[in-house]
């Protein structure tokens, strides 16, 4: 056998640290070869979850990661996502292997990689049929919904009952229950699930956004304002008007207002520069990358927001947050005891996951008074 032979024979490719394509970190860093490797982690089992979309349902699902950690523990843990959201996993240490797709075809390392358990949260069919196409070991199993004869089947009771509030406008308004605890029992983790989104961000990305509020030269209470909603649901952003109103509050005890959002929003940042008195606002910028927009975001004392990414991110980096609902339900909303709920509850239409023309509809009747109220009981909290 030759040098390179009795190399090989050495190698544990079952360790976490291992690449194929390059040196592992602990052999660049200090040396170290497999044989005598003090570093070595055995991953006996591999696991896959499989959440596409979207971008800020992705990051809420992260919460689960500890509890399948934990269940797995000596597994190499795997997720595939759309590309949008890969920023979300930089850093993560409890994602081992994170695959991108374009949420309708396997990538190939995948189909050729058997696992011992797939979690699939969602009960959409691209979502299942993606997590049914990729392999089990011999005795792995299937967690969460499946994908039979061309539908999605949920597997056991909590994973049909998610499955019923999905398709039933009655069942999901009536629910109380937040999605943490509904999707963790559907994928048979412990309830009750407390554990926060992951979002963890570098040194460097902190220090760019200390870099940028230091250089506008501001100090204060800074309460950060995300101004959008998304397209699908456009009810869910709070009108122009209580955004205004809002602001001249926070200016008049003193405090700043960060804007917060993405290009869609950079109209609105505009209609709102011109209606404040000058200097109660910064404007975050609308065309930051997703890790600066969260870095941005964390230097503020507190986040209005409604049922979008900008409050999952909030719920991540445990910030005191006011979360606004309209067409979305604020019952499933885990807010982990540092949070206020804003909307209409006189309203039957609450939480019908639609669009309407309805005037006033379910965010014009959030008054600036309610939402001040819960700024300052988190503010005293």
């Amino acid at each position: 056998m030759n040098q390179f032979d009795r190399y090989y024979e050495q190698l544990r490719q079952d360790c976490r640290h291992f690449e194929p394509h390059r040196p592992c970190r602990p052999h660049k860093l200090r040396g170290q070869t497999c044989e005598s490797c003090d570093e070595y982690e055995a991953m006996a089992r591999r696991v896959l979850i499989v959440k596409l979309a979207a971008t800020g349902d992705v990051l809420r699902t992260t919460s689960f990661l500890p509890g399948i950690r934990k269940r797995h523990p000596d597994a190499e843990l795997h997720w595939l996502t759309l590309p949008v959201a890969a920023p979300l996993f930089e850093g993560n240490p409890l994602v081992d292997r994170l695959h991108l797709c374009d949420g309708k075809h396997l990538p190939v390392l995948l189909e050729q990689t058997p696992f011992d358990a797939i979690y699939c949260p969602d009960a959409d069919r691209e979502t299942a049929a993606l997590a049914a196409a990729a392999p089990l070991r011999t005795g792995g199993r299937r967690i969460g919904y499946a994908f039979e004869d061309g539908r999605v089947v949920p597997i056991g009771e909590a994973a049909r009952r998610w499955f019923v509030m999905g398709v039933s406008d009655d069942y999901k308004r009536a629910n109380r229950e937040t999605y943490q605890n509904l999707v963790a029992a559907a994928i048979g983790l412990a309830l009750p699930m407390l554990d926060r989104p992951m979002l963890l961000l570098s040194d460097a990305e902190r220090g760019r956004a200390r870099e940028w509020w230091q250089a506008e030269g501001r100090a204060g209470f800074l309460l950060g304002l995300n101004t959008g909603a998304g397209r699908r649901w456009p009810q869910k952003q709070w009108s122009c008007e209580g955004q205004v109103a809002l602001v001249q509050r926070v200016h008049a005890v003193g405090g700043i207002t960060m804007l917060l959002g993405g290009p869609e929003e950079s109209e609105r940042h505009q209609q709102l520069l011109a209606a404040v008195p000058e200097g109660a606002v910064i404007d975050a910028g609308t065309e930051n990358t997703l890790r600066d927009f969260a870095a941005r975001l964390e230097l503020c004392d507190l986040v209005v927001t409604g049922d979008t990414m900008a409050l999952h991110m909030a719920c991540a980096f445990g910030k005191p947050v006011v979360a606004l609902f309209g067409p979305t339900s604020p019952w499933e909303i885990e807010l982990y005891g540092s949070g206020r709920k804003c909307f209409a509850e006189q309203l039957e239409c609450l939480v019908c996951y639609g669009t309407c023309e309805k005037t006033p509809n379910c965010q014009d009747l959030i008054s600036v008074e309610e939402v001040w109220r819960c700024v300052e009981a988190l503010r005293g909290a």
